[in-house]
């Protein structure tokens, strides 16, 4: 089953392995990026920065629908993540019945970004596919940790 798709363009690291993982009860992470996924030494690097009891893989766009739609079905607890909305957008119009909710987690500043929050910018193209993926009834939200309070994307729409 999947428990959360998330955006983090930072994909796994400290805060999403001792927080997010943690709060969602995750036992699987499915890291969807072409870059990460055709390089060898970072594919191995976020395989293994994962506890021995978890399982972490890392695929192309392409290669992921598969392996997400296996998840869906099962019982295991899997973490869908990506650095990019524009990912989420091209997973949801691929995987029928991929979850129609997405976590936008800290993204980082860059020259042409927006800020949402002080730790989530978005670029044009990034605002345009949440634009697209709500407009297919997902809803999309922002949120760097469950402490903080949530930010719709209603909310800040009118930024973009």
């Amino acid at each position: 089953m999947i428990n959360l798709v998330r955006c983090d363009d930072r994909l796994i690291h400290g805060q999403c392995m001792t927080v997010i993982v943690k709060e969602y009860d995750i036992e699987e992470i499915i890291v969807v990026d072409d870059f990460t996924a055709t390089n060898a030494i970072l594919k191995t690097v976020f395989k293994t920065a994962v506890p021995p009891s978890m399982k972490a893989d890392v695929f192309t766009i392409q290669d992921s629908v598969s392996k997400i739609k296996e998840a869906k079905d099962n019982n295991v607890k899997t973490l869908v993540l990506m650095k990019s909305p524009i990912v989420y957008l091209e997973l949801l119009k691929a995987v029928d019945d991929l979850p129609k909710e997405l976590n936008v987690g800290p993204m980082t500043k860059r020259k042409g970004s927006t800020p949402v929050t002080p730790t989530i910018h978005l670029m044009p193209d990034e605002a345009e596919a949440v634009k697209e993926a709500t407009s297919m009834g997902a809803r999309v939200w922002f949120r760097q940790v469950p402490e903080q309070p949530t930010v719709e994307w209603d909310e800040v729409k009118d930024k973009f």
